[in-house]
């Protein structure tokens, strides 16, 4: 068996600074809920955005959140985090960095 030399890298967050109404950056994003709605077509999902990684890895509250919707030709069938954090980068999230 031959060996390969490649890992997969898993998209579990993304970096883009972001100012708040707080007058802070929000920098660490991740999603928080993904709700489809398969009869019409849309997919609504919600971001949460954080001061930084270590504040959401001690489970404290984010600084920001946002709801976005894919429909018409943005719409992902059966999406999995993977697939909206792509399709995040292709949209509102286009010079985020993955985290």
């Amino acid at each position: 068996m031959g060996n390969n030399n490649f890992s997969l890298r898993i998209i579990m967050a993304l970096l883009k600074s972001v100012n708040t109404v707080f007058g802070i950056d929000a920098t660490y994003w991740n999603i928080f809920s993904i709700s489809e709605d398969f009869k019409n077509k849309s997919l609504e999902v919600v971001i949460n955005g954080y001061v930084s990684k270590d504040v959401r890895k001690d489970n404290l509250e984010p600084c920001a959140w946002q709801n976005l919707t894919f429909t018409g030709d943005d719409y992902i069938k059966d999406a999995t985090r993977e697939a909206v954090y792509l399709a995040l980068k292709a949209k509102d999230f286009s010079d985020a960095v993955d985290a």
